[in-house]
């Protein structure tokens, strides 16, 4: 006694098979897009993640330079040599620094001229203010600087929008050789 799976399968077995193996072209097609439209959403991503690779570069470079400037005010104010704000101006404006300071740090939003730094490639406006005290024996200076990555002197509303850096540093006045 066979059961009826075992006679539907025997039927099939002795009338050959006439399934088709494969894909159909349909079906091949529609694979094809599925993976050319996920390809393309991937190639869309590439110009996104290079845009954002180099304003962080950008970002870096500022940053850097910022720090450099402001660094070389500290070390320059803990000179013994450097007795007064006007001296630690001077210091920072010679060699090794060689930055342009003003004396006033102008309005943020103006078109402020800006000096150009070939060892960072990146544009500034730097000011140095003398700052009250109290006290005869510290003369406290206000240092600050305006960094972009712009030209500054194509663009003049490059520094509208740039990041302000700022430091406090006090000059003993005792230091006086």
């Amino acid at each position: 006694m066979q059961t009826l799976f075992h006679r539907t399968l025997h039927r099939l077995l002795r009338a050959g098979c006439r399934c088709r193996a494969g894909f159909s072209l349909i079906e091949v097609n529609m694979a094809i897009f599925v993976l050319a439209g996920g390809a393309l959403a991937l190639m869309a991503l590439f110009p996104l993640g290079l845009r954002d690779s180099l304003a962080s570069r950008n970002e870096m470079r500022l940053s850097a330079f910022a720090e450099r400037l402001l660094g070389a005010a500290q070390i320059a104010a803990s000179d013994p040599a450097v007795a007064s704000v006007d001296d630690l101006a001077d210091a920072l404006e010679s060699s090794p620094f060689n930055f342009k300071l003003d004396d006033d740090p102008g309005n943020y939003n103006s078109n402020t001229t800006a000096e150009h730094d070939a060892t960072s490639g990146v544009y500034y406006h730097a000011w140095i203010l003398r700052e009250s005290t109290d006290t005869d024996d510290k003369e406290i200076a206000q240092i600050g600087v305006q960094v972009t990555a712009e030209n500054a002197k194509q663009n003049r509303f490059a520094l509208r929008n740039a990041p302000v850096y700022v430091i406090r540093v006090a000059v003993d006045k005792k230091n006086k050789n």
